[in-house]
């Protein structure tokens, strides 16, 4: 009898474990199917960005509050506010004005100083305080007024290769300081400089065979272990998102802006093609099968680029709706529980290893920044401040 009732009790706690170990399988599932709905919903949109911006904020780097890394995470702080409306998000941009004076840093010929510059023109514009913006005019009329000088893009062996664009990256750096202050005095000089100087990178980095940009001269002959050219994912991410960013302050009319507009829509409707399965883009992006790895910041770009282009009417909605959620489902399953963005290379200029722990600024700011237009690409109501 004792073994028999044993048995029974046995018997009864491996069904009662079953039904248990069902009911939870059952729990997650439908918890994870709500999540995978969910997540194109703006309410969890906001969430997801504001999580991001805070766990960011409390995990600031060693580096300058000034230097180009915070430009893309300040970009996307500064548009988080102008959705969601919250205050603490213009404040911390204020803060960050003021830690560093409102100054750019001491290197007015390169183009990495006026990443940061882009959050002081958009503040200034809501505080109409001049201080703000003081030395980023200064900065910008210093390089202006060195026309004289015979410009040079070139990369390999020029020692001067910082104080022109002679690297795909610099088409997120600077061109949008131009274009907004442009807007702001609307003097057509900064937006002048700034198309000659897009346009004499383009010619020489951009390959219209291939519709994506060179990060500089190195790569021209270089190519992938299976034999492909290199387009770094975040080279061509910098750039189709500096072009977003030109274009918002652009007029309509300005007799370039075809140019600038042509060249934004080549690119992303190159980029559809080159998405991987996960909703990635690869780091070396004609070779997938030798970085299959996920990475979030050259994506992030990518999503903000194609969400602003459909909001604006350049990109056509029904053909890039489903490459963008694609891409922000990828990007939203790289965030970590805390709001860390993971899967971010590191700083560099080619293709890498990367991992669900790497994160850095500019990563974070590419994802909120993706997450602001995708935010309003599914109707999210922004802020009229």
């Amino acid at each position: 009898m004792r073994y028999i009732k044993s048995k029974l009790h046995s018997s009864a706690v491996v069904f009662t474990t079953s039904i248990m170990f069902i009911m939870l399988f059952q729990s997650c599932k439908a918890q994870n199917n709500i999540v995978t709905a969910d997540i194109y919903n703006p309410n969890h949109i906001l969430h997801s960005m504001e999580k991001v911006a805070d766990w960011q904020l409390l995990n600031p780097t060693e580096r300058a509050w000034n230097w180009w890394n915070y430009g893309p995470f300040y970009a996307g702080v500064m548009s988080l506010y102008r959705n969601g409306g919250n205050e603490k998000y213009l404040k911390a941009v204020m803060a960050m004005g003021e830690k560093v004076n409102w100054k750019t840093r001491p290197q007015p010929y390169n183009a990495n100083v006026l990443c940061i510059a882009q959050s002081f023109l958009e503040l200034y514009e809501i505080k109409k305080q001049d201080y703000i913006i003081e030395n980023t005019l200064f900065t910008i009329d210093a390089t202006l007024n060195r026309n004289y000088v015979k410009p040079d893009v070139t990369f390999i062996d020029n020692d001067y290769w910082l104080e022109w664009w002679s690297w795909c990256d610099a088409l997120f750096m600077a061109p949008p300081a131009y274009a907004h202050l442009a807007s702001i005095t609307k003097e057509s000089k900064y937006l002048d400089y700034m198309t000659k100087h897009w346009k004499m990178s383009s010619e020489y980095l951009y390959s219209k065979q291939d519709s994506l940009f060179f990060r500089d001269d190195r790569f021209f002959t270089q190519k992938s272990k299976n034999g492909e050219k290199i387009f770094w994912s975040r080279g061509n991410g910098w750039v189709v998102a500096g072009l977003a960013r030109v274009l918002i302050h652009m007029p309509k009319d300005y007799s370039e802006r075809k140019f600038f507009e042509q060249q934004f829509i080549e690119m992303n409707t190159r980029l559809i093609s080159l998405q991987m399965d996960n909703g990635f883009w690869s780091q070396s992006l004609l070779d997938a099968e030798n970085y299959p790895q996920k990475e979030s910041s050259g994506t992030g770009f990518f999503v903000y680029s194609m969400a602003w282009g459909v909001n604006n009417g350049l990109l056509d909605r029904e053909t890039f709706l489903p490459v963008i959620k694609k891409g922000w489902k990828a990007l939203s399953e790289s965030v970590h529980a805390n709001g860390k963005l993971g899967y971010v290379q590191e700083i560099g200029d080619s293709p890498t290893d990367v991992t669900f722990d790497d994160t850095e600024l500019y990563g974070s700011g590419a994802y909120i920044l993706a997450g602001n237009e995708v935010y309003q690409l599914m109707g999210g109501t922004v802020n009229k401040k």
